[in-house]
């Protein structure tokens, strides 16, 4: 068997917003309810479609600590495609998505081939809690899609 082929998915948003609970939860199915910092994590998964293709994901859980740019603009610029989270009861990590996402347009010149994804997390949480609401997302990813190649299934992750 070759070896499979390999790509970097980056992890983006602010500290706190769930990041490494989703990493975790995708990877082992667990979750953990306790707090704590990630300065970076990187954790490698094999996927197989059928028997003959064969890949790797390097999931880079990042920092959200805006103290480390530099960690961050080495992050983007090791990328293949990036999942941008944001919490939905805290209108300043969804400005924070806002803000990474225009260092990866300003960083990369093939940003509109990259996949990018944007997750809304929390949703467990009781409605009254939610500050970012579906309509404010939707508004600033319909405002950035026209920058944007292709775009699938964009109404399912809302």
């Amino acid at each position: 068997m070759a070896d499979p082929e390999r790509t970097r998915l980056v992890v983006l948003g602010d500290a706190g917003v769930g990041k490494s609970a989703i990493c975790k939860r995708f990877l082992y199915n667990s979750f953990c309810s306790k707090y704590k910092t990630t300065v970076e994590d990187l954790y490698t998964k094999e996927f197989s479609l059928g028997t003959a293709q064969h890949f790797k994901v390097d999931i880079l859980d990042t920092c959200g600590n805006p103290q480390f740019p530099a960690m961050r603009r080495l992050s983007i610029a090791n990328a293949n495609a990036f999942l941008f989270v944001y919490s939905i009861d805290c209108e300043r990590s969804f400005e924070t998505v806002k803000r990474n996402f225009e260092e990866v347009r300003e960083q990369r010149e093939d940003y509109q081939v990259l996949p990018i994804v944007v997750a809304g997390n929390k949703l467990d949480l009781p409605a009254d809690h939610r500050r970012v609401t579906v309509e404010d997302a939707s508004e600033w990813l319909y405002c950035e899609l026209p920058k944007m190649r292709r775009v699938y299934n964009i109404t399912k992750i809302i």
